[in-house]
């Protein structure tokens, strides 16, 4: 089963997971509401890989690491989750590991909790899938897979790390200098400290002048997802994290 067939039967799991009715509240106490933020793989990919001519990618991975509070039989819950979602049971030095078709799956027990990912390897295949596929795998149906019932979650965070080679160094300069402006030109992107030889865009179009060699740093302005741009020479690394979680 590929793992685009996967997403459908996560599509299905999700509209089954609703959790129970809050309980009201009392309006003399003081409540701190939880973050949660969601976003899908698509939508990050056309974020943080906005054009692909001219280039040749490397690698890339989508990845959901659960910090977990709390004592107990880590292992044990993770092998009967294993075998309720059908996931094949890895040898693993450390913790409890797995695959799910493409998806790899491990819980690791720490002092005082544990700490669960679920990973997807980006190759070609799978980013020519995340570019057409319009029902996009969300952070939270990857959550589905990782122990989530009796627990304490302590944070929830999503990321998606890129690596490729421009087919030139100039193309990387106008590729990392797109990539920063379409950001910055929705108004949901505020952008960090710009490095020196960032130049300004010339007066007869065109793109302004970008160093052979930078790490420019991207925030948003809603929900604080970072983009981290590097860039060195031919070769551009961008890294896209956001916390979905947290109490």
């Amino acid at each position: 089963m590929r793992w685009w067939a996967l997403l459908s039967l996560l599509l299905v799991s999700c509209s089954r997971c609703a959790g129970p009715k809050p309980a009201p509240i009392d309006a003399g106490v003081t409540v701190r509401v939880p973050t949660t933020h969601s976003t899908d793989l698509r939508t990050v990919l056309l974020i943080s890989y906005p054009e692909y001519r001219g280039t040749n990618f490397k690698s890339g991975v989508a990845r959901l690491t659960r910090t977990y509070s709390g004592d107990g039989d880590w292992s044990a819950r993770t092998r009967e989750l294993f075998k309720t979602n059908r996931v094949n049971e890895l040898p693993s030095a450390d913790g409890v590991e797995g695959m799910l078709d493409l998806f790899r799956l491990k819980v690791v027990p720490t002092p005082g909790g544990a700490v669960g990912t679920i990973s997807l390897p980006v190759d070609g295949e799978t980013l020519s899938r995340l570019y057409t596929n319009p029902a996009s795998l969300s952070t939270m149906q990857l959550g589905l897979y990782l122990p989530r019932k009796d627990v304490v979650i302590a944070r929830d965070v999503f990321d998606f790390d890129l690596d490729y080679d421009a087919v030139s160094e100039r193309r990387a300069s106008f590729l990392t200098r797109q990539l920063v402006e379409l950001m910055l030109g929705n108004s949901q992107w505020k952008v960090g400290p710009l490095p020196e030889g960032w130049g300004p865009p010339p007066g007869d179009g065109g793109f302004g002048s970008v160093p052979d060699e930078f790490t420019v740093q991207l925030t948003g302005v809603v929900d604080g997802a970072v983009v981290t741009v590097k860039r060195q020479g031919r070769s551009v690394k961008v890294n896209y994290q956001l916390v979905t979680f947290e109490p």
